[in-house]
């Protein structure tokens, strides 16, 4: 049962995080808008999607360990989804969270969703070398476990 560091009267269990992802997968699979792009970076691999969304939750979360980002699956998402797609992305990680924790909790995933969701549209809307440039950083900045760092 651990504690963000930056939130702490927020309360994560285990069994939460895990719901959480798994609500997030049977919404998104439900999507006719994601379902092709979904089709193409997860293919019928949605358990091992559900284990890797909540570890990096789990990561990004608490800091225990640094968030897995695989490049090439992050370059895969920079191509297959537009903005319109990110940020239903998002609005449905904020519905989960609602049905899947407590206010105060869905309150610190709903900010993880922002952040993360700002910075995949900031790649989506470049091209060419800004674009690489910018995925390459978001990279970092996820796999260093900053994203609720705004710096």
């Amino acid at each position: 049962m651990p504690f963000p560091p930056f939130a702490p009267s927020a309360f994560f269990d285990e069994a939460d995080i895990d719901a959480l992802a798994t609500e997030f997968s049977e919404r998104v699979r439900r999507s006719p808008l994601l379902r092709p792009a979904m089709d193409g970076l997860i293919g019928n691999r949605w358990e091992d999607a559900e284990v890797a969304m909540a570890g990096f939750l789990r990561a990004t979360l608490f800091l225990e360990q640094r968030p897995e980002v695989d490049g090439d699956w992050l370059a895969r998402s920079v191509r297959l989804l537009d903005g319109e797609a990110i940020d239903q992305l998002a609005d449905i990680l904020l519905d989960c969270a609602l049905v899947a924790l407590p206010l105060h909790s869905a309150a610190v995933v709903a900010e993880i969703s922002e952040q993360l969701a700002r910075l995949l549209k900031g790649v989506v809307s470049e091209d060419g070398v800004a674009q690489q440039r910018l995925l390459l950083r978001a990279r970092t900045r996820l796999m260093a476990g900053a994203l609720m760092n705004r710096f």
